[in-house]
């Protein structure tokens, strides 16, 4: 049975007893709900938490502090507060590159790490092109100031709708609850704004800590699990290869009839991935 709980600032959903935490960690525009197929499956072996992110969801909205680095320490601290001194790490999309991030901060923590639809935010930024930047048009929306804001309140369905519809292989994984959960949270003026700054971060604070990284030589370490729509932007394209040179030990595969809401479109074929993977 999943149950809610509030820790310091952070909700979360948690079921399962087991000795192992694992970590479930949402994307844009939704909330720790998306992980509600997988949850009480991987409960069944382990203890598993999904957390709504730094300004999401139900989740405190502190003024500022949007960076990857800062949203993965309190996800470090809710370890510790647990009960906990380790955690297997599954991120998707935004919640990903929390993950990476926490990951290469505090690698002793997060000892398996799965990451869901996303290359490495530097490699994103750094390879721009005419048809990457036209296709992921909204990051350079939301990094507008004020703007986004202003013309996606009052919007949101309709402006939330516009993703998941485009973004989805299986069209009816987005049902009319988990929609409504992500509507109510994202109508939240507090919530939008904080969700927009999660985007402007990934260019300032974000970018600046990944470029140290690759000066310094600080890569992944620990086992590295990929997972991508096959028929989503990721495609057949060298995903695995590209994370190669930000990581030593990974693993991955494309997940037919899917397109980038991999826990909600196909969420058995991930639990099967990641079971396997857990139980390595």
């Amino acid at each position: 049975m999943i149950t809610t709980h509030h820790t310091g600032s952070l909700f979360y959903r948690r079921c399962g007893s087991g000795d192992r935490l694992v970590v479930l960690l949402h994307g844009w525009p939704q909330t720790g709900h998306c992980w509600r197929h997988l949850m009480e499956p991987l409960g069944e072996r382990h203890t598993v938490v999904a957390p709504d992110l730094r300004g999401y969801g139900r989740s405190g909205k502190p003024g500022s502090g949007y960076d990857k680095r800062s949203t993965a320490a309190d996800l470090s601290r809710l370890v510790e507060e647990l009960g906990f001194e380790t955690a297997a790490v599954v991120g998707h999309d935004r919640g990903a590159r929390v993950a990476h991030r926490w990951a290469l901060d505090v690698p002793g923590q997060v000892e398996r790490l799965a990451l869901l639809d996303i290359l490495p935010s530097r490699e994103v930024m750094n390879s721009f092109d005419r048809d990457s930047a036209a296709a992921m048009w909204h990051w350079f929306f939301h990094l507008q100031p004020d703007l986004p804001e202003l013309l996606i309140a009052g919007n949101v369905e309709a402006y939330l709708r516009f993703f998941f519809e485009r973004q989805s292989f299986v069209p009816e994984a987005i049902d009319a609850e988990a929609l409504a959960e992500y509507v109510t949270a994202f109508s939240d003026p507090d919530a939008l704004h904080a969700s927009l700054e999660d985007y402007r971060a990934g260019f300032r604070e974000d970018l600046e800590a990944d470029e140290r990284d690759a000066r310094e030589g600080n890569r992944l370490r620990l086992p590295l699990l990929l997972l991508w729509g096959a028929q989503g932007g990721l495609g057949r394209g060298p995903v695995l290869r590209i994370w190669e040179d930000y990581a030593e030990r990974v693993t991955g595969a494309a997940i037919e009839d899917c397109k980038h809401f991999l826990p909600e479109e196909q969420p058995q074929r991930v639990l099967r991935h990641l079971t396997h993977f857990l139980a390595a």
